[in-house]
């Protein structure tokens, strides 16, 4: 599914690339101020130093600075240690071992406390210095204090603190993620619920959407749809009144005319018989198509057994009918979704069918289950090859053109069963009779 024609997909996409970018200034911000800590506390340990070499600094005769207690911290002994301290005084300067051939940056003259700024270094890229003008004796001459150590190991932390920092995020991210695939689908559900009522409607044309069931920023949507339902009802009963006005307006004269046209013999007697036919043909299947629009009402179930029997009872008595077996295996609570006339109307076509082509026997099977209700009807006749049996759920199509009828049965039963938001096919093997099934799916029940 594409990203424009999803739209929890893109929702989760913008949702997924806000709270990544959000997160990675974050892991930019936070490796900042990390490193920051880091500086201020060697910063810390730098005036620590400074103060011890304060306390023990003397100034010679010729103004040079003394130690009378060196610094304890064997780093400062050792050459390019990456701890350094320097003093600078009127008459020379004194610096640490750990310098050995090295030179720290020209010294400067701090005013007031302890000023700190990142130099390069005797050995290294950086070194983080601090610097501090004292005096000594009061009144005499200033010494600069300068102590230095390497800036690499607050590099190196913030690095090693940078990766686990990622490490979380990352953990983070999908986290919130997740809970925002979660936020986008509990925010979307009321619009699948206007998708599954919907699909109620499309089956039952007098269903409405309960716009005080739906969040307020759906109910303009809601009451559009309400809406539209009612004015495509409307349309569809003036429609249909109107099909059904000018079926019946024309039934009259056309008996009439076919009555005339049986004393015109030839050809031509011939030639318009058909087109009455034809005509007689087109008027039923309105008649039948108002039918099955009429029998859309409520949406309304009945027991498929009761159903059947009524039509077995009736079409038992026909000539034909009273010739047949009829084995019904059918539960007493099994129900299909149609208003019980519908029913009456599609079973009737099938079970009228079965009866013209049965030679023994029909059976009437049905049964209910995850995959839905199903209604078979089979009988021992000569069957419909495969080939033609798509052509014979056409309205019109007739297959034994010895036969009288119109070829509307399996078109109006497909019609009223399509309309209660079933399926009808043909089935059976091409020369051992013909099984009809009807087929609700789970949803329709």
């Amino acid at each position: 599914m594409s990203l424009r024609r999803s739209l929890s997909l893109r929702l989760m996409t913008y949702a997924a690339g806000a709270i990544g970018l959000a997160l990675v200034i974050a892991w930019l911000a936070l490796g900042l101020l990390f490193e920051r800590h880091v500086e201020r506390q060697l910063e810390a340990e730098l005036r620590r130093h400074g103060t011890a070499l304060i306390a023990g600094l003397t100034l010679d005769q010729g103004g040079r600075p003394l130690l009378a207690t060196p610094p304890l911290d064997p780093r400062f002994d050792r050459p390019a240690s990456g701890l350094y301290w320097r003093l600078t005084g009127p008459g020379g300067a004194l610096r640490s071992r750990s310098l050995w051939d090295g030179a720290l940056a020209a010294p400067v003259t701090p005013a007031g406390d302890w000023a700190a700024l990142t130099v390069p270094g005797p050995f290294e890229a950086r070194v983080v210095r601090i610097a501090r003008a004292v005096r000594p004796d009061a009144g005499g001459p200033a010494v600069i204090v300068e102590v230095a150590a390497d800036h690499a190991a607050v590099t190196a932390a913030r690095t090693a603190f940078a990766g686990d920092l990622a490490i979380f995020l990352a953990v983070l991210w999908a986290a919130l993620t997740l809970a925002a695939w979660l936020q986008v689908r509990l925010g979307l559900r009321p619009l699948a619920e206007v998708s599954d009522r919907l699909a109620a409607l499309r089956v039952d044309p007098d269903a409405r959407f309960d716009a005080g069931r739906h969040p307020a920023e759906i109910a303009p949507l809601v009451e559009a749809i309400n809406g539209l339902a009612d004015a495509r009802a409307g349309d569809m009963i003036r429609a249909r009144q109107r099909a059904r006005d000018l079926a019946h307006a024309l039934k009259t004269p056309l008996t009439a005319l076919r009555a005339q046209a049986g004393g015109v013999t030839g050809p031509a007697g011939r030639d318009l018989a058909a087109s009455l036919s034809l005509l007689a043909t087109a008027i039923d299947s309105e008649l039948a198509r108002s039918q099955v629009t009429a029998s859309l009402g409520a949406r309304r179930s009945v027991a498929a057994r009761r159903v059947i029997e009524r039509l077995i009872a009736v079409l038992a008595r026909t000539e034909r009918g009273a010739d047949l077996a009829f084995e019904v295996s059918l539960a007493d609570n099994l129900t299909i979704p149609m208003a019980e006339d519908a029913a009456l109307e599609a079973f009737g076509a099938l079970l009228d069918n079965a009866v013209r082509y049965a030679r023994t026997t029909i059976r009437v099977a049905g049964e209910a289950g995850p995959a839905g209700v199903t209604i078979t009807i089979a009988d021992d006749g000569p069957g419909i090859p495969v080939v033609w049996r798509d052509q014979a759920l056409r309205r019109g199509a007739r297959l034994d053109e010895s036969s009288p009828t119109h070829g509307l049965g399996l078109a109006i039963a497909r019609d009223f069963i399509e309309a209660s938001g079933g399926h009808l096919a043909l089935g059976g093997a091409e020369s051992a009779g013909l099984e009809v099934v009807a087929g609700w799916p789970p949803e329709t029940r």
